[in-house]
């Protein structure tokens, strides 16, 4: 690969991976949405937006609307559901009355079309974002927009934003990465340099930010030998780690700035060393072309010939391993291998491969797994594998559900009748009527003013033995003095009676009323719970049946939704199938093209040979 090719590839734009949360300390008002939160935070995504959408139907989240849908709708954009994530944020802007939840919908809406390629519309919605925006967001606003502008050839525009970027420290680094690049493609050559030089010369502690500063420096060193600066290129390429991600980069790099400076034999030192390494490297595959090509720099033709069939012979080895690789991939050997150490306990919009599997295909895909495109189809398939897992599961708790219903009605059929018995018992109806009958007794007495009426229980029998004595004394001589000293003192005794009586007839009127007052709550409570009895009597053989009806129906459901997954996880398998396919062929013509350029020079160094311009013999095996 040339120069001018790899500084090319090396200035595309730096795609960054962060983003503002978009769940904050908010105060729950309603533990449905607390529950939520819990399963969001404790990476259980899956938990949460189902708890939302029950939550939604059963009307227990309505204290936090909007901000279960925004939740809900961040969610699903990372879980790659463009469309229903659209659709809750067009839903927002279109009810919602808070200026907050608009920016916040018109974010989501831009970093939605930022991931879908969908530029115009991602300018469209940065657009309409007002001030409300919290800090961490505004920098993700100004981020997204910045890589917008990039993508769309507007450096100028977008170093303008990235000079006056401020976001969270760690990824300042990135910023200024991304302001250098820009710098670098509108012609600010001296400006951009300076920029890269900055992030690499200060790597970070974090092995992120030293890749950082390592890109930095392969950046800058390639940039400056196109610049025709090989010096300046050799001292930033010097930075570069030997063992680090980049560092296969930088040592083709430094050895074409040797080269550059007319040192073709140092700059041998890190080609050789490069050749060492893996094959699959793009850098170790040029260094097979550029050793020979020093050693006929430095006259050394025999070497340079050797060098030249050593590369054809090692190339069309690799060539037929990666046919065989492309076999096993078109086996469905691939995605299988890749998944086998993966639990799939949860979504993946945060999983990533953490190591590649040790087969012939894998391998040779490191640069295709690497990609956006082949990590998102990755987690899409390892989704579909995961909610197959839970309808799977699903679909067996159905039996279970079935069983617990018909538990359940057996046990009400059970208790029913005990429940009939003990409200026949009650008699609410003939409590109600006497607490009224009481009522409208003591209305009458209020109003007669009756004292008799609120006699107690004691009086009432007291007043019946004084009926019974003045009865007996009635028809005996009034005239006689121990008769009429009886008659006096009956007629004394039902005195004292009535005069207590009517002494009390306030407070007892009171106190009767009050007694009813308290009564009557008692009472409606009573009626209340036979009510609700008597509607669950009436209503549960139906409610059972209806549960039965909804779990048989569910079964069809989870099967196609079954057979859809099904469907979708083998599209994807394919999908990503043909992604390393093609790859592997990119691969494979890259290697080919290798093998031209060898084929050639040999062929020069041959007829150069042949024309006596140089002292050299064919070696034994020649193509």
């Amino acid at each position: 690969m040339s120069p001018a090719l790899r500084i090319t590839a090396l200035l595309l734009l730096c795609s960054t991976a962060w983003s503002a949360s978009r769940a904050e300390t908010t105060v729950v008002r309603e533990p449905h949405y607390g529950e939520v939160l819990f399963h969001f935070y404790v990476g259980q995504p899956f938990e949460a937006i189902t708890r939302i959408e029950a939550g939604r139907v059963a009307g227990h989240i309505e204290f936090h609307d909007e901000e279960a849908e925004l939740l809900l709708g961040g969610m699903l954009l990372d879980w790659g559901q463009h469309r229903e994530a659209a659709r809750i944020f067009v839903g927002l802007l279109e009810t919602t009355r808070s200026a907050e939840v608009r920016d916040r919908a018109w974010l989501e809406l831009a970093r939605l079309s930022w991931q879908r390629g969908a530029l115009a519309q991602a300018q469209t919605a940065l657009a309409r974002i007002g001030d409300t925006l919290s800090p961490g967001r505004a920098a993700e606003r100004a981020m997204i927009e910045a890589q917008l502008l990039m993508a769309i050839g507007q450096y100028a525009q977008a170093s303008e934003r990235l000079a006056r970027w401020d976001g969270p420290a760690d990824w300042r680094a990135y910023a200024q990465f991304n302001h250098g690049v820009a710098l670098v493609r509108q012609g600010r050559l001296e400006e951009g340099l300076r920029t890269l030089e900055t992030v690499g010369a200060r790597p970070g502690r974090s092995p992120e930010l030293r890749a950082l500063a390592d890109r930095a420096n392969v950046a800058l060193g390639f940039t400056l030998l196109e610049h025709g600066r090989p010096d300046d290129a050799r001292a930033a390429l010097e930075r570069v780690r030997l063992h680090g991600p980049h560092s296969s980069e930088a040592l083709l790099g430094f050895g074409w700035a040797e080269s550059a400076l007319g040192r073709h034999r140092e700059s041998l030192t890190p080609w050789l060393t490069l050749r060492e390494r893996d094959l699959l490297d793009p850098a170790v595959q040029e260094s097979l072309l550029a050793i020979p090509h020093a050693f006929a720099s430095l006259s050394a033709y025999g070497q340079a010939a050797e060098a030249y069939l050593a590369a054809i012979d090692t190339l069309d080895t690799e060539l037929g391993r990666i046919e065989r690789a492309i076999t096993a991939i078109r086996d469905g050997a691939l995605v299988p291998a890749l998944l086998a150490r993966d639990d799939q306990e949860q979504l993946g919009w945060h999983w990533q491969l953490d190591a590649l599997p040790d087969s012939l295909e894998s391998r040779y895909l490191a640069e295709v797994i690497a990609t956006h495109e082949f990590q998102e189809g990755l987690k899409n398939t390892r989704d579909l594998a995961f909610v197959r897992s839970v309808l799977l599961e699903w679909g067996e708790s159905l039996g279970a559900f079935a069983d617990m219903v018909a538990t359940q009605q057996l046990a009400w059929q059970s208790r029913a009748p005990r429940a009939e018995a003990l409200m026949a018992r009650s008699d609410v109806a003939g409590m109600q009527a006497r607490r009224d009958a009481l009522a409208s007794t003591l209305e009458r007495a209020v109003q007669h003013r009756d004292t008799l009426a609120l006699a107690g229980r004691d009086e009432q029998l007291q007043f019946e033995e004084l009926d019974e004595v003045a009865g007996r004394l009635a028809p005996l001589d009034q005239t006689d003095p121990d008769v009429a000293e009886l008659v006096v003192r009956e007629r004394v005794m039902r005195g004292v009676l009535l005069w207590q009586l009517n002494a009390e007839f306030p407070a007892r009127v009171w106190q009767q009323t009050r007694e009813l007052r308290d009564l009557e709550p008692v009472l409606d409570e009573m009626a209340a719970r036979e009510a609700r009895i008597e509607t669950l009597r009436d209503g549960a053989e139906a409610a059972f049946e209806d549960q039965a009806r909804r779990i048989v129906a569910l079964g069809p459901r989870v099967a196609a939704l079954l057979e859809a997954s099904d469907a979708a996880s083998v599209r994807q398998r394919a999908h990503l199938e043909n992604l390393a396919v093609a790859s592997l062929e990119r691969q494979a013509s890259r290697l080919r093209s290798h093998q031209v350029q060898a084929r050639f020079a040999l062929a020069r160094i041959y007829d150069r040979a042949a024309a006596g311009e140089v002292a050299a013999t064919r070696p034994e095996g020649s193509r």
